[in-house]
């Protein structure tokens, strides 16, 4: 008799098991419960829906913000909760307003972000890169990024951040073209020399950016950063003719401050004819025709010299 109780109770201890292991697992595959939609519920996800649906060539950020708004709104309300039975009668679930608040936005986030992505790479795929839409595209990057809705290191955090290396490549090139611009040496003393080495260092990162396609596959479609980089040999070097003229300039008719000719020709004439040939015979500027602008200063500053030798010294 002891031994059938002791199967019977081990035959009830292995049933219980087996079946609390069964009501486990059966709580994992229970699906979470539907919370109760609504006409206001249902609007905002048919304008999400609306949203997705909006061009790629075009931002839509109004769109974006007025749905925000509505959200905010009907969750103030508590229209996202909001209940009427087959009477008539109005009720409040508040948790479910809480949670649809926060999957409404979720998923309108969600929404904006992708579509801003592809937005965004229409502008970065295209020539022409509008300062206006880099601006926007900075500033609404910014402003995603630093929402509690993103997801650190997701595949939208990624492409925020492929992004800015884009926008960080296009503005450090932008400021470099613009460094060449505003370049310039205006010294005149006999001892100062245009800083070449500057030159050909900014030369260099020309030529660097465009054998390397401007370090970025998007930045690369910039039409105006290849042109602003194609034009600046010519810019330094009608900074370095600029310099040169405004020497020559300071330095003409000085040729009373010397004795004779030759102390004219030796201590003023000749140290600055070699910076004129210096430049007719520089490779650093490729692509520029050199001889023109050579041609200019060297017979300019050849008149001075004519002229140094048709006086009479000492100078009255």
């Amino acid at each position: 008799m002891n031994k059938k109780i002791t199967i019977l109770v081990a035959a009830i201890a292995v049933a219980a098991t087996v079946g609390i292991i069964m009501w486990i697992t059966s709580l994992d595959k229970v699906k979470p419960i539907a919370l109760p939609t609504n006409q206001f519920t249902a609007k905002i996800e048919q304008e999400i829906e609306q949203l997705k649906a909006k061009p790629d060539n075009k931002f839509c950020k109004d769109f974006y913000e007025n749905i925000t708004s509505e959200i905010n709104i009907f969750y103030n309300q508590k229209k996202f909760g909001e209940k009427i039975d087959i009477y008539g009668k109005r009720s409040i679930d508040s948790l479910a307003n809480n949670q649809w608040n926060e999957d409404l936005e979720k998923s309108l986030y969600s929404a904006y972000a992708e579509k801003f992505i592809k937005q965004v790479r229409i502008i970065f795929r295209g020539s022409e890169w509008k300062p206006e839409d880099l601006n926007f595209i900075q500033a609404e990057k910014n402003e995603l990024k630093k929402s509690n809705l993103l997801v650190a290191g997701s595949p939208v955090d990624k492409e925020f951040t492929t992004i800015q290396t884009a926008l960080n490549k296009y503005n450090e090139i932008v400021s470099f073209i613009s460094s060449c611009k505003s370049f310039g040496y205006s010294g005149t003393a006999l001892s100062d020399r245009f800083p070449i080495e500057n030159v050909r260092k900014k030369l260099n990162k020309v030529a660097n950016l465009r054998n390397n396609r401007l370090g970025n596959e998007f930045v690369n479609n910039c039409t105006r950063l290849h042109d602003g980089l194609k034009e600046i040999p010519q810019i330094l070097f009608n900074k370095h003719v600029w310099y040169l003229n405004n020497k020559i300039d300071y330095w003409s008719n000085m040729w009373c401050n010397y004795n004779s000719h030759r102390a004219y020709s030796l201590n003023l004439n000749m140290p600055l004819k070699n910076e004129i040939d210096d430049l007719g015979n520089s490779t650093i500027y490729s692509g520029v025709n050199i001889d023109t602008q050579y041609n200019f200063l060297l017979q300019k500053w050849s008149r001075d010299n004519q002229n140094a030798y048709n006086a009479t010294y000492p100078c009255k």
